[in-house]
């Protein structure tokens, strides 16, 4: 039973999206949908290619701070399969083949991960930067002050503890050398000293920490922009920093292990949203329409991602294009 229980708890989202269409009317969603604006959906379609190549630009300047690089437009594609094999995993753990994919380009495979790894690290505390600010902006649905601060303190201390175990070459020498062995069995400790050594390769600067950042945020505005389009397309008003405050706790919350591609959670989080009478009162049908138009940019991901992979198969590096 235990081995089945993630997947039993990956099914909380699509039944809490369920129960959402159960209690609304289907014929009305159906009215909506057909009665939508398409060139702000077709623009925020479009977007993806900026979206991906600043996306893609930000890794490589992680990658090459550990004498790691591939070409742009190989990393540009190889960041969209990620995306798409971590929509289609629980956890979004296929995210990380693009780690094999510099294994297979001859690099080691820790720092490899520590990349990607780091990668997603600074799309996080954007987000969560963000969500902070959502929290506060939509604070009339929270049933107080004191929720609202917690969640706040517990978001900043995970993502403090993360960032420092991770970044800062002595913490992350204690984590590998010390405190894993510890409580890892024995014939992983060549292991990691052996990643230990390979993620020393890692030199933060500040030079590193402003263009990372820059780019996570340029990344973020694109992000909030395509969907902000999304709300305009169904005539659905929000005040900005609503949309930016719901898009980013949508983002976080997605990470939660009780859904598949955030089914459910986004519908959840929209739902409070949309239909709370300060934000304009829209309806549930309203607030689930614009949750379908941002799986339909999760679906782009997943079919251009798809596609891409044919492009570049895992242990085939030196025919993919562009490669050399």
């Amino acid at each position: 039973m235990r081995k089945y229980l993630p997947w039993l708890l990956r099914l909380l989202g699509p039944a809490l999206l369920l129960v959402f269409l159960w209690q609304s009317d289907l014929g009305e969603l159906t009215a909506i949908l057909q009665n939508v604006n398409p060139w702000p959906v077709v623009w925020s379609l479009i977007l993806i290619l900026p979206f991906l190549i600043i996306k893609a630009w930000r890794w490589r300047v992680i990658m090459r701070t550990m004498d790691m690089d591939m070409p742009l437009p190989v990393a540009t594609a190889l960041y969209n399969v990620g995306i798409y094999l971590g929509s289609v995993t629980p956890g979004q753990a296929g995210d990380f083949i693009k780690a094999w994919y510099l294994r297979d380009r001859g690099y080691p495979l820790a720092p490899a991960l520590l990349s990607v790894v780091l990668d997603r690290l600074c799309d996080l505390i954007v987000m969560a930067l963000l969500a902070i600010v959502g929290i506060f902006a939509l604070g009339q649905l929270l049933p107080g002050r004191f929720l609202q601060t917690l969640v706040v303190i517990a978001m900043l201390g995970g993502l403090a503890v993360l960032t420092v175990l991770l970044v800062a070459r002595g913490p992350r020498q204690w984590m590998l050398t010390v405190l894993l062995p510890r409580i890892l069995p024995n014939r992983l400790r060549e292991s990691l000293h052996r990643w230990n050594e390979q993620m020393a390769m890692l030199h933060l600067t500040p030079l590193l920490i402003v263009l990372v950042m820059g780019a996570s945020l340029l990344s973020a505005v694109f992000t909030f922009y395509r969907l902000w389009l999304l709300f305009v397309a169904l005539d659905v008003n929000m005040p900005l920093l609503i949309v930016v405050g719901a898009s980013a706790l949508t983002a976080v919350a997605q990470v939660l292990p009780i859904s598949f591609g955030g089914v459910g959670v986004r519908d959840a989080i929209l739902v409070a949203v949309v239909t709370a009478p300060q934000y304009g009162g829209y309806s549930v049908e309203q607030a689930l329409a614009v949750s379908v138009l941002f799986l339909l940019l999760t679906i782009e991901h997943i079919i251009v991602g798809f596609i891409l992979s044919f492009w570049f198969p895992i242990g085939k590096a030196q025919e993919a294009p562009g490669s050399t």
